[in-house]
């Protein structure tokens, strides 16, 4: 009476608990590789967009035409303060409706005298803050 051939549904229930276990596995795994692959270039786009905004201000101290009136939009680039460059943020900063992404320059000014204190030309300090998607860099 008891002989018949086939699975139970406990058999079954077991059989699928154990694939979900497994789907869940592999993806697991190929969402941590997505993340290891996708990280580096938010970094990587942050890096350059700092080092481009560094590059800008050098320029901007060398060059000795005055064709440069302007960094960021602000007309005195070099005063004490920060400065606002978001406007440089790469696109991969700007995603969502509320990013929180910023790109800021502070300008401090130092005073470096030498050792009889007759010398004392100013010398500016520029710290650049970039936070791309709540990433600080």
């Amino acid at each position: 009476m008891f002989n018949r051939k086939g699975y139970t549904i406990v058999e079954g229930i077991i059989a699928m608990l154990l694939v979900a276990i497994m789907v869940g596995a592999i993806f697991s795994a190929l969402m941590a590789s997505r993340r290891a692959i996708v990280e580096p270039s938010y970094r990587e786009e942050m890096l350059y967009t700092v080092e481009s905004l560094a590059n800008s201000i050098k320029n901007y101290v060398d060059t000795e035409s005055g064709d440069l009136d302007s960094l960021c939009g602000s007309t005195t680039p070099l005063s004490n303060g920060e400065h606002d460059c978001s406007e440089l943020l790469p696109d991969v900063c700007k995603t969502g409706a509320g990013y929180d992404s910023s790109l800021t320059y502070t300008v401090s000014g130092l005073t470096v005298s030498d050792s009889t204190g007759a010398y004392t030309p100013a010398v500016n300090q520029v710290k650049i803050n970039i936070v791309c998607n709540g990433e600080v860099l």
